[in-house]
């Protein structure tokens, strides 16, 4: 089970967008273009499918809570419907979920409302609920409409329901945004939105690493090893004062490496005084190929902390045990050598780019990429990287010259 099809209305910059998404979907644009907001918009559907949309099934998720106002696209031209309408579809096409959600009032309530709210499984709608109230629906049948509580869980929860639609419910669940951060990925700053294997701010990577058995482990060894340069090994163990400073605060498992330049008697570093990019190496291969991690997520600025050969390297063999490990994933990035390691002749893995039009509204068009062997070949392996800095894929800021 993967998504198909994305609709977001209403939200932030993204007054009406639709996308037809893969299995490997990376987004390109200026800052403030809408990139995250588009990550967001599916964080507050995946709210949607366990139940409540508030600030604690936001942040669980990594969508930053906002006043209803901010969420709700205004721009002066915009429609006066107060609703917010989200909309994931299956791959095969066979399961849709829809929502349309407010939060009016001068004080806005702690939790959105469900105005809108339609569960489709083959063509035939099994549950839904409109702006009368009293009129909810599962599978026929009438039940109790508490608008602050999705039709989603129990729709989920009855045998009645397809295996292909609860799947999708449980995928829309399971997403969440991972944007790691450095002091919390050092182990010396706690994580504030723990999930299992890994917060999503970095936390518990050790753990992570650990749990792993032993084939997935080695390959994650071998796969790390290969983008570190200087590790000659590394493992997971208890903090110790002989490598960390007994002023630092650690957490009660460390990642320790050892460099292959120092000599056997100092070569070991744990995570804090190791390289940034060690750590999110090994952050992105447990989210990759870890056997607990979401089988559907976003990352929220991929290239942070890498330069660029180890950025296109990683771009390529993420992108690869995502596919082999059947999940999918949503990227942002800002690095154009990102581009060069993605292996965009797979229709699974694509290209976009989004722009605020002259009215500011955000913009998500696919970038067709043809032909990419042909294309390296006549220009080297950097020539999507150049047809960006170039101008010619779009998603740069229009930035004038002094």
């Amino acid at each position: 089970m993967a998504f198909g099809h994305v609709t977001i209305e209403r939200f932030k910059s993204l007054e009406s967008v639709e996308i037809d998404v893969g299995r490997v979907n990376v987004f390109v644009g200026a800052n403030g273009a809408g990139k995250s907001n588009l990550l967001e918009a599916m964080g507050v559907i995946g709210a949607a499918a366990a139940g409540r949309i508030d600030d604690q099934a936001l942040l669980r998720r990594g969508v930053r809570p906002g006043v209803p106002r901010i969420y709700k696209s205004a721009f002066p031209s915009s429609t006066k419907d107060p609703s917010i309408r989200l909309t994931a579809e299956s791959e095969d096409g066979k399961s849709r979920y829809f929502i349309g959600i407010v939060n009016q009032g001068k004080v806005p309530r702690p939790y959105w409302e469900f105005q809108h709210e339609s569960l489709e499984d083959d063509g035939k709608v099994i549950a839904s609920r409109g702006p009368t109230r009293g009129r909810a629906r599962i599978h026929g049948q009438p039940i109790r409409d508490e608008r602050s509580a999705s039709l989603a869980v129990q729709a989920r929860a009855s045998l009645q329901t397809s295996e292909r639609t609860r799947d999708l419910l449980t995928l829309l669940d399971d997403y969440a945004i991972f944007a790691p951060v450095t002091p919390v990925l050092r182990g010396i700053a706690p994580d504030t939105a723990p999930r299992v294997p890994v917060g999503l701010f970095g936390g518990a990577l050790p753990e992570a690493v650990e749990s792993l058995s032993s084939d997935p482990k080695r390959r994650l060894r071998r796969i790390a090893l290969d983008l570190m340069d200087w590790a000659e090994d590394f493992t997971v163990g208890p903090p110790s004062k002989s490598f960390i400073a007994s002023s630092v605060p650690t957490m009660r498992r460390v990642i320790l490496f050892r460099d292959a330049f120092m000599k056997k008697t100092d070569q070991t570093l744990s995570g804090y005084d190791a390289s940034e990019g060690a750590l999110y190496v090994l952050y992105l291969l447990c989210l990759a190929m870890h056997p607990q991690a979401p089988r559907c997520f976003a990352l929220d600025n991929f290239d942070q902390a890498l330069n660029p050969a180890a950025a296109r390297e990683l771009a390529r063999t993420f992108t690869l045990e995502v596919l082999e490990h059947d999940r999918q994933v949503f990227l942002t990035t800002h690095n154009p050598v990102v581009l060069d390691g993605l292996p965009l002749g797979d229709q699974r893995v694509r290209l976009f780019r989004v722009e605020r039009r002259h009215d500011g509204r955000s913009e998500v068009k696919q970038i067709p990429v043809k032909n990419i062997e042909a294309l390296k070949r006549t220009n080297g392996p950097s020539a999507v990287s150049r047809l960006w800095t170039e101008g010619r894929l779009g998603g740069l800021p229009r930035v004038q010259s002094k």
